[in-house]
């Protein structure tokens, strides 16, 4: 009993020694009391040998705990540096985007972007426009000199025809041949009006060739002009219709006149109604496609298409400008968090690892202390 009572007296003194060792956690220190109360007062295990067991537990659970603690720092700042890195690629595209997008609102307000095909579209309308008038002029144009080109030849036969009836009906009364030479009082006497008076009466004897017989047509040409290009008369008499009496043939004669009088007045009256209508048809055609051709290029000028969808991609554009700015705002903020977050962890880790150390220290020593000589 007495043996005991030293020992016990003995493991009291170790242990105070071991409780006074630096870094030791209260928790452990106040095990150790209640161990040393237990150990003075029964029976059983050496108190120190049950410190000493308990103190290798601890240790063993103080590196399962700092383990799992490491795990869990390195976890996050694994997790910290992927956030880091992640915002970082996403705010470089994401200002480059911006940059882009600032330059093509730049450009859409500068006009070198076109989103549409209107100006296109309403440049090649203009241009055919200016076709079709260009062709429709040209015809007219055509129309309007061959119309000018048969109304002055078709009044100069109408002139000539007429007055080769009143050669005619004025040689009948008379009876006689060359009544142009016999009739130059009623005619001016200047050389330039007997020239033109003398080329109708040509073209009268021309005309009529055309459209009668040979004896009738040399029939014409004397009483008209005078003059009988040495006419085959054995020829020409042996019909019976140039053996006609000469106001017979005459009024003959004036009768085709007079038909074909009727005919190129018939003529000329349907090509001037031709050519009016023509007149009529080409100016409607040149106000209708001049309107068209106005309001093409009133658009071109306006762009109404092409400015409308300008507006709402400059809208689009600005509005994601926006966004994308707000993103690089809120993302740079919360990276300056995540980094604040990581330093505060990483002081904290150090002297939670500080901490663990010391106490593994401790409890090392204590180890040793209980392992000496003295305990």
């Amino acid at each position: 009993s007495s043996f005991r009572l030293e020992a016990g007296i003995a493991d009291a003194t170790a242990l105070s020694r071991i409780i006074a060792v630096p870094s030791m956690r209260a928790g452990i220190q106040m095990t150790l009391l209640l161990l040393l109360g237990t150990g003075v007062a029964g029976t059983g295990l050496s108190p120190i040998t049950r410190v000493v067991e308990l103190l290798q537990g601890l240790s063993k659970q103080i590196d399962e705990e700092a383990k799992k603690e490491e795990d869990l720092y390195n976890a996050f700042v694994c997790w910290g540096k992927s956030i880091l890195s992640q915002k970082a690629e996403t705010n470089v595209a994401a200002n480059a985007r911006i940059a882009e997008l600032t330059t093509y609102v730049r450009d859409l307000y500068a006009g070198r972007i076109e989103l549409t095909t209107e100006r296109m579209d309403l440049e090649k309308e203009i241009e055919t426009l200016k076709g079709d008038l260009e062709v429709a002029k040209e015809i007219r144009d055509k129309e309007a000199g061959e119309f000018d080109d048969a109304e002055a030849e078709m009044s100069k036969a109408i002139a000539a025809l007429t007055q080769a009836i009143e050669v005619l009906e004025s040689a009948t009364e008379d009876h006689a041949d060359g009544v142009l030479m016999s009739l130059k009082s009623s005619l001016a006497e200047t050389a330039e009006v007997r020239a033109r008076e003398a080329a109708t009466l040509n073209l009268a004897v021309t005309l009529g060739q055309k459209m009668l017989d040979a004896g009738d047509a040399v029939f014409l040409q004397r009483v008209l002009l005078g003059e009988v290009p040495n006419p085959d008369w054995k020829k020409l008499n042996r019909k019976a219709t140039f053996k006609m009496s000469y106001k017979a043939r005459s009024f003959k004669i004036q009768a085709v006149l007079e038909k074909m009088l009727e005919t190129f007045d018939s003529s000329l009256k349907d090509a001037r109604a031709k050519d009016t209508k023509a007149k009529e048809l080409y100016g409607s055609l040149k106000s209708a496609k001049g309107d068209e051709l106005s309001a093409a290029e009133e658009a071109l000028e306006k762009m109404v298409k092409e400015n409308g969808a300008r507006a709402l991609s400059r809208d689009e554009a600005n509005a994601e400008i926006g966004d994308l700015t707000k993103q690089v705002t809120d993302d740079t903020k919360y990276m300056g968090e995540v980094k604040s977050a990581l330093e505060t962890k990483k002081a904290e880790w150090k002297d939670r690892k500080s901490l663990r150390e010391g106490e593994l220290a401790a409890i090392s020593k204590a180890i040793a202390i209980l392992h000496s000589d003295d305990a």
